[in-house]
């Protein structure tokens, strides 16, 4: 950060104390330690025992009862290799037993790696190939689209019945917030995808934005549509299990636009989504009561959009590339919304303005956008670790 303070020369005074504060700002938020994101829930469960955490249907399990589960998938996975900083596929359809398998995966101290079943068998083989995995927790009904690879494949419903032998204690594999959390790769439009590995770091402040901006001092029903492939998903298990709230999934067939999925947020109250601006104008916003906050990111969106969905509910518009541990900045839009922008950076984030001198830009002045931050992950390289 400090690299930036001689390059001032286009700011007026007052500019230039606003962004000397909010280095300091910034200095002070990333000299905290951040807890790891399996601490953040275990904290909720520990609080919120009872709750509901997770509902599927008409299935349902409480936060005391997902963690003890997932602590003890954690222990046998431990005692089947998997560490510290491994990494470990997760290729099972959008159950509960997903949700159990993630954290499970992040409580033994390694990062879990979205394995989407409705991929190309040829993608999936080089995702695992690339991230080099040792273990792979599947559900029986993706052992069929899963490529014949060196990793060990662990099928989840075989693992339930020996479960109740594992300890249900806190595995507490000393996790930091610079260990990886997970590695999502990229959709390959630009070339071979690649895998971008994150740090728990990130995902900190993406709580703390959450709660302090989602109104989470409730417990709040969020849909858990984006296929774990995308980072998007990580952020609505966050407003979810970080918060006491509930994650609601819905079922693997249901199509996640239109009346369809109006039909089933209406049918399980859901008030908080994140989706395209594409997918929630196919959505009849009179018709969705329940519906208080409305999140939007991965593409532009239409002023139109907003007039209609952000009158008596919170809206907000996200921006940033996954390496930036899912968003760089946010913004609330208004029903009275003049101009379609991307807000500030969250806590934790830098954004500047600069031109082609590297020189920061004054307010209003157009130029190219740069990102940074603590929460930044890195390229996975399959041949030589980690980059960056």
């Amino acid at each position: 950060m400090s690299e930036l303070l001689p390059q001032l020369e286009n700011l007026s005074p007052e500019q230039q104390a606003v962004l000397r504060l909010r280095l300091r700002q910034l200095k002070e938020q990333q000299a905290q330690r951040p807890a790891p994101l399996h601490e953040l829930f275990s904290a909720q469960a520990r609080r919120n025992p009872d709750r509901v955490a997770v509902a599927d249907g008409a299935t349902q399990i409480g936060y005391a009862a997902l963690d003890r589960w997932a602590n003890r998938l954690a222990a046998l996975l431990r005692d089947r290799g998997v560490d510290r900083g491994s990494l470990v596929g997760l290729c099972v359809p959008r159950s509960i037993e997903t949700v159990v398998g993630l954290l499970a995966i992040v409580k033994a101290g390694a990062a879990y790696v979205p394995l989407d079943p409705s991929y190309p068998r040829e993608r999936l083989a080089h995702m695992v190939e690339d991230s080099r995995l040792g273990v792979v927790l599947a559900g029986r009904s993706t052992l069929g689209v899963l490529p014949e690879t060196g990793a060990r494949v662990l099928v989840v419903e075989d693992l339930w019945a020996e479960l109740d032998r594992w300890p249900d204690g806190e595995p507490a594999p000393d996790v930091t917030a610079d260990d990886l959390a997970y590695v999502i790769y990229t959709s390959g439009s630009t070339g071979r995808p690649k895998g971008v590995a994150v740090t728990h770091r990130g995902i900190r402040h993406i709580a703390r934005w959450q709660n302090e901006n989602y109104g989470l001092d409730t417990p709040t029903r969020v849909l858990q549509g984006t296929p774990l492939s995308f980072d998007i998903s990580v952020w609505e298990i966050c407003a979810a299990l970080l918060s006491g709230g509930t994650l609601v999934l819905p079922p693997p067939e249901l199509r996640m636009i239109g009346t369809d999925l109006a039909d089933f947020l209406a049918e399980q109250a859901v008030e908080n989504i994140n989706l395209t601006p594409a997918a929630l104008a196919t959505l009849p916003a009179e018709t969705l009561p329940f519906l208080t906050c409305v999140s939007v990111g991965g593409e532009a969106c239409p002023r139109e959009l907003v007039r209609t969905w952000a009158d008596g509910r919170l809206f907000f518009n996200g921006y940033g590339p996954s390496e930036t541990t899912i968003a760089v900045s946010v913004a609330r839009y208004t029903a009275d919304l003049e101009r379609v922008h991307i807000g500030r950076p969250i806590d934790g984030a830098q954004m500047y303005v600069l031109d082609s001198r590297l020189q920061l830009q004054p307010v209003g002045v157009a130029g190219e956008l740069f990102v940074g931050g603590g929460g930044f992950g890195a390229w996975l390289s399959g041949a030589a670790g980690f980059d960056g």
